[in-house]
Protein backbone atom coordinates (compact mmCIF):
# COMPACT_ATOMS: atom_id res chain seq x y z
CA UNK A 1 0.00 0.00 0.00
CA UNK A 2 1.22 3.37 -0.78
CA UNK A 3 0.55 6.69 1.18
CA UNK A 4 0.55 9.74 -0.34
CA UNK A 5 1.11 12.87 1.14
CA UNK A 6 0.51 16.10 -1.04
CA UNK A 7 2.13 19.07 0.34
CA UNK A 8 2.75 23.37 -1.68
CA UNK A 9 5.89 23.75 1.10
CA UNK A 10 8.68 25.70 -0.34
CA UNK A 11 11.47 24.47 2.25
CA UNK A 12 15.04 25.42 1.60
CA UNK A 13 16.94 22.49 0.46
CA UNK A 14 20.95 22.23 0.65
CA UNK A 15 22.56 19.79 -1.40
CA UNK A 16 26.09 18.93 -0.99
CA UNK A 17 28.48 16.55 -2.98
CA UNK A 18 31.28 15.25 -1.73
CA UNK A 19 34.39 12.96 -3.52
CA UNK A 20 35.82 11.40 -1.23
CA UNK A 21 39.49 10.38 -1.87
CA UNK A 22 39.45 7.05 -0.63
CA UNK A 23 36.14 5.06 -1.53
CA UNK A 24 37.03 2.75 0.96
CA UNK A 25 36.05 5.19 3.64
CA UNK A 26 32.09 6.20 2.56
CA UNK A 27 30.94 4.42 5.35
CA UNK A 28 33.29 6.19 7.89
CA UNK A 29 32.13 9.18 6.22
CA UNK A 30 28.50 8.65 6.56
CA UNK A 31 29.00 7.60 10.15
CA UNK A 32 30.65 10.70 11.48
CA UNK A 33 28.83 13.08 9.04
CA UNK A 34 25.76 11.58 11.56
CA UNK A 35 27.53 11.67 14.67
CA UNK A 36 28.74 15.30 14.28
CA UNK A 37 27.18 17.30 11.52
CA UNK A 38 23.77 15.55 11.87
CA UNK A 39 23.71 15.87 15.73
CA UNK A 40 24.75 19.13 15.40
CA UNK A 41 22.44 20.83 13.17
CA UNK A 42 19.58 18.78 14.79
CA UNK A 43 19.64 20.86 17.38
CA UNK A 44 18.64 23.99 15.42
CA UNK A 45 14.85 24.22 15.26
CA UNK A 46 14.85 25.40 11.85
CA UNK A 47 16.74 21.67 10.88
CA UNK A 48 13.64 19.55 9.41
CA UNK A 49 15.61 16.51 8.38
CA UNK A 50 18.56 14.96 5.91
CA UNK A 51 19.42 12.51 3.58
CA UNK A 52 22.50 11.03 2.29
CA UNK A 53 22.74 9.32 -0.87
CA UNK A 54 26.00 7.36 -2.05
CA UNK A 55 26.65 7.30 -6.08
CA UNK A 56 27.09 3.65 -7.00
CA UNK A 57 28.14 5.28 -10.50
CA UNK A 58 30.97 7.14 -9.25
CA UNK A 59 33.49 5.49 -6.17
CA UNK A 60 33.59 8.01 -3.18
CA UNK A 61 30.64 10.31 -4.43
CA UNK A 62 28.22 11.21 -1.18
CA UNK A 63 25.17 13.49 -1.14
CA UNK A 64 23.82 15.22 1.15
CA UNK A 65 20.26 16.64 1.11
CA UNK A 66 19.38 19.15 3.93
CA UNK A 67 15.84 20.25 4.79
CA UNK A 68 15.21 23.61 6.50
CA UNK A 69 12.07 24.67 7.77
CA UNK A 70 13.29 28.52 6.84
CA UNK A 71 15.75 30.18 5.19
CA UNK A 72 16.09 32.39 8.18
CA UNK A 73 16.52 29.73 10.60
CA UNK A 74 19.13 27.72 8.52
CA UNK A 75 21.03 31.51 7.99
CA UNK A 76 21.09 31.85 11.53
CA UNK A 77 23.86 29.48 13.12
CA UNK A 78 26.53 31.17 14.20
CA UNK A 79 29.30 30.85 11.28
CA UNK A 80 31.84 30.62 14.39
CA UNK A 81 29.67 27.25 14.54
CA UNK A 82 30.05 26.17 11.83
CA UNK A 83 33.41 26.51 11.44
CA UNK A 84 33.68 24.70 14.78
CA UNK A 85 31.77 21.56 13.94
CA UNK A 86 33.69 21.63 10.28
CA UNK A 87 36.93 21.64 12.10
CA UNK A 88 35.71 18.70 14.48
CA UNK A 89 34.58 16.31 11.15
CA UNK A 90 38.07 17.16 9.49
CA UNK A 91 39.70 16.18 12.30
CA UNK A 92 38.12 12.97 13.38
CA UNK A 93 37.56 11.89 9.85
CA UNK A 94 41.27 12.83 8.82
CA UNK A 95 40.86 11.47 5.40
CA UNK A 96 41.17 13.51 2.34
CA UNK A 97 37.93 14.84 0.26
CA UNK A 98 36.49 17.49 -0.95
CA UNK A 99 33.10 19.51 -1.90
CA UNK A 100 32.13 19.39 -5.64
CA UNK A 101 29.29 20.52 -5.76
CA UNK A 102 27.38 22.73 -3.13
CA UNK A 103 23.44 24.24 -4.09
CA UNK A 104 22.46 26.42 -1.05
CA UNK A 105 21.08 29.62 -2.87
CA UNK A 106 19.42 32.60 -1.13
CA UNK A 107 16.48 31.75 -3.53
CA UNK A 108 16.12 28.41 -2.39
CA UNK A 109 16.44 27.17 -5.96
CA UNK A 110 12.48 27.49 -6.58
CA UNK A 111 11.78 24.35 -5.45
CA UNK A 112 8.96 22.94 -3.29
CA UNK A 113 7.71 20.07 -2.27
CA UNK A 114 4.10 18.57 -4.13
CA UNK A 115 4.02 15.27 -3.45
CA UNK A 116 5.83 12.71 -1.34
CA UNK A 117 4.84 8.85 -1.48
CA UNK A 118 5.69 6.31 1.69
CA UNK A 119 5.32 2.43 1.18
CA UNK A 120 3.02 1.71 4.18
CA UNK A 121 3.15 -2.23 4.81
Amino acid sequence: MLNTILENVNYPIEHLVFQLDDSSKVNEFIRLDEAIWTYELSQYDGFLSKEVWVNANVPGEVHTLLIWKTMEEWKSIPLEKLKEIDQRFMATFGSPFRIVRRIHKENNHGLYKVRMTVKVD
